[in-house]
């Protein structure tokens, strides 16, 4: 079973899910609207995720751990290091170097908050990870981004592979005996990871090389004079999409529209003319239902509510600790947006071991006889 059938929605549905889910913690740092995101996606991960014993689903908790701890150093050493605000609850001798001063309240909410934007995000790159069936969304895109797709999918799915390599190289270390006690110690277990990934990676690109990837498209004639100008105008169009997408970060909604309208008009004059004359086969055709229309229709409420409450009420989204701590604005109306980010838990199967007899089956198995 495919990661698309368990999740039950189609690969576009999910990825607007997580533009959706991902404007809030980019754009702000207002505790309510991180706490609503968080919760919602936290919600849709645990009604998806597969079984703890899974190799998938060890390798994506293994990074969310990873972001958990970087997002605890990341809040101690904001404490640490920014003296500001009207807060302070403990001071460090100034002759310390970088970290003396006054530890205050305002560094330490700032850091929280930054580190559950982290969270958040991560969480949301994860849920996707196993929500995504990528052979098929590699199917979806255009012919001419075929190549980045397939390598784009290859860099995702060493994600997980990496991080199961290094589990199972600890646990072979460990059973000859072998404990880091430090990092000059971590020499053995980086050393065979880094191998095993060159090995992976090259015997990756051998399988690709024999079946002709990337090789040159099919000439048409009349088209050699017009490539450059259509990869000049693709070039224009991804930077548009960047300044666009800068632009909403900096708090100018209004200035985004006018670059990512040019930026798709570029796009969609680069894409037109003659197409190679290969066939793009499909094992399988990808069918719209009306579950994804629906997941597709609150992402993109959730994603016009975030822009237009960016734009008349900034206040709602962003949130700085400093100078004062003063408490954040709450809007209700971007909340309940919020909450629809929610939807795909609706259509999400019921796992296997999700059943009362499934789950007395399996606690009849662990029971130890005598």
């Amino acid at each position: 079973m495919s990661a698309l059938d368990r999740a039950g929605l189609d690969a576009r549905a999910w990825l607007l899910w997580a533009l959706a889910a991902s404007l809030p913690p980019l754009l702000g740092r207002n505790p309510f609207v991180l706490t609503a995101t968080l919760l919602a996606v936290l919600g849709v991960r645990t009604a998806m995720a597969p079984p703890s014993d899974t190799p998938g689903a060890l390798a994506w908790n293994g990074v969310v751990r990873l972001a958990v701890v970087f997002a605890s150093v990341g809040a101690l050493f904001n404490v640490l290091t920014a003296h500001l605000g009207d807060r302070p609850f403990a001071y460090l001798p100034s002759a310390l170097p970088l970290i003396g001063g006054p530890l205050t309240l305002n560094a330490l909410v700032y850091g929280l908050l930054s580190g559950a934007a982290l969270l958040t995000l991560v969480l949301v790159g994860t849920t996707l990870g196993w929500a995504l069936d990528w052979p098929t969304l590699a199917r979806l895109l255009p012919a001419r981004l075929s190549t980045l797709a397939v390598a784009g999918a290859v860099a995702w799915a060493f994600v997980p592979q990496t991080v199961v390599a290094l589990r199972e190289i600890r646990e072979a270390q460990a059973a000859r005996g072998y404990r880091a006690r430090g990092a000059r110690e971590l020499v053995p277990l980086l050393v065979p990871l880094l191998a095993g990934g060159l090995e992976r990676a090259v015997t990756l690109a051998e399988a690709l090389e024999s079946r002709a990837f990337a090789s040159p498209p099919d000439s048409h004639p009349g088209t050699s004079s017009r490539l450059p100008w259509r990869s000049a105008l693709a070039a224009l169009g991804l930077a548009g999409a960047l300044l666009g997408a800068y632009l909403l970060g900096a708090g100018a909604p209004i200035a985004t529209l006018p670059a990512l309208g040019a930026s798709v008009l570029a796009l969609a004059i680069a894409g037109a003319g003659p197409r190679s004359s290969r066939r793009r086969t499909r094992y399988r055709p990808t069918r719209w239902s009306r579950a994804d229309s629906l997941v597709a229709v609150t992402g993109a409420i959730t994603v016009a509510a975030v822009v237009i409450t960016l734009a008349a009420d900034p206040a709602a989204i962003r949130y700085d600790p400093y100078p004062s701590l003063t408490l954040p604005r709450v809007n209700l109306g971007l909340l309940a947006a919020l909450s629809l980010l929610l939807s795909p838990v609706l259509f999400i199967p019921a796992r296997p071991s999700d059943s009362p007899i499934m789950a007395a089956r399996g606690r009849a198995q662990r029971v130890t006889l005598p």
